[in-house]
């Protein structure tokens, strides 16, 4: 499918319109109303690609061992990309603790509100004011809007990991813009999965796709790359995708913004969010329109806990992969200790924080009996004896 993007200003946002060829824009309302694309044979195949991506991920080492020692006494400065996203809130209290235990102090900031660049801003600058080892971002910040502040910490050998940040996938532009290291999940791979899964709930039917992505995340084209990649893989002459850019201070509005599409777009059947921490107001809104839209359900990327309680008991959310909180916040504890060591962080060719994902059949793998999280779908807490044993820890 060949996609050419024309942006325009549409309810306070940048909204990206894909416009296709000819006879796929035609064939939205023609596809939906025609035999199944996708053959028996395919559906299978894609049943046996969406089955193993819901088996438990194991633990690889980001790199050679590396003294956890070296944080002893050391001043880390960490913030979410929002602290109204539960997990990029609980992926800092993770960190907080295994850097503790390490001997290191952590200054959990928040980001209150709405959060986004302007408070990144002035947490940043607080890093750089009290001479801090290291500054951690969770859920993965855009480095965009926040260059200026990045050289600055860089200037002053301070060095800056995005947890959650998306390398996969062959991001050749990173480092940029005065990040030191990263994560590296597969929102890439972890979209596909989404999109797998929807042509299966559509029995091989088209997917039309109304595309929830942010700029606000660094996760943002490596989303869209896997989409893309997606579709041209399993429906690329039917499946047709409408993207919506939604800034993250806009997040917690983006309901009516859902609705106004899905009016507006009487064929989409499928919406899938770049991130999870941006599904709650639009999950009521696919439920108000499901008898419009013949199998209409909504998928996601992240594996926040609320969103997964959301997958477990909400009819119409299907789906949503993600990393563990814990993993991704150990993660990033490694690059900042090899990074305060005077070490190159890890170059991270593949995801060192897999993706898990959950659907109906699943996602109670996630929770403990009493409805707390659990860890049993990610190894049961494997990776971080792993992690002790990189670092030293005995």
């Amino acid at each position: 499918m060949n996609i050419k993007f024309q942006r325009l200003v549409a309810r306070g946002r940048y909204v990206a319109i894909p416009f296709v060829a000819v006879a796929a824009v035609a064939g939205v309302a023609a596809s939906s109303a025609s035999a199944n694309p996708i053959s028996k044979k395919e559906l299978t195949s894609l049943q046996s690609f969406v089955t193993a991506a819901q088996a438990p991920p194991t633990w690889t080492a980001p790199g050679a061992s590396v003294k956890g020692s070296v944080l002893k006494g050391k001043t880390i400065v960490t913030f979410p990309i929002s602290s109204e996203i539960d997990a990029c809130t609980t992926q800092q209290t993770d960190f907080t603790a295994a850097a503790k235990a390490l001997g290191a102090t952590v200054d959990a900031l928040p980001t209150g509100g709405t959060g986004g660049p302007p408070v990144w801003i002035s947490n940043l600058a607080d890093a750089a004011n009290t001479n801090a080892a290291a500054a951690v971002i969770f859920c993965g910040a855009s480095a965009a809007p926040i260059t200026a502040e990045l050289a600055a910490l860089k200037a002053k050998n301070i060095p800056v990991v995005d947890g959650n940040y998306n390398q996969t996938e062959g991001n050749a532009g990173f480092p940029f813009s005065g990040l030191q290291g990263e994560t590296g999940v597969n929102v890439y791979g972890g979209v596909q999965d989404d999109l797998a899964d929807a042509l299966l709930n559509l029995k091989g039917k088209a997917a039309h796709i109304l595309f929830l992505d942010s700029p606000s995340v660094a996760q943002y084209a490596g989303a869209q790359d896997g989409l893309k990649a997606g579709i041209a893989k399993w429906c690329k002459s039917t499946c047709t995708f409408k993207e919506d850019d939604v800034p993250v201070q806009d997040w917690g509005a983006d309901g009516a913004g859902v609705a106004s599409d899905l009016n507006a777009n009487p064929n989409i059947n499928t919406v899938i969010v770049t991130f999870d921490g941006m599904s709650d107001d639009a999950i009521t809104q696919v439920q108000s329109e499901v008898a419009k839209h013949p199998g209409l359900k909504i998928y996601a990327w992240g594996g926040g806990s609320a969103e997964e309680k959301d997958v477990e008991t909400n009819s119409v959310f299907a789906a949503d992969a993600g990393p563990d909180e814990r993993w991704d916040a150990y993660g990033a504890l490694d690059q900042v200790i090899r990074l305060v060591s005077g070490k190159s962080a890890v170059t991270v060719q593949k995801e060192l924080d897999p993706n898990v994902f959950f659907t109906k059949s699943n996602v109670k793998s996630f929770f403990t009996s009493s409805g707390g999280y659990s860890d049993a779908a990610f190894g049961n807490g494997a990776f971080i004896k792993d992690f002790d044993t990189l670092w030293g820890v005995k």
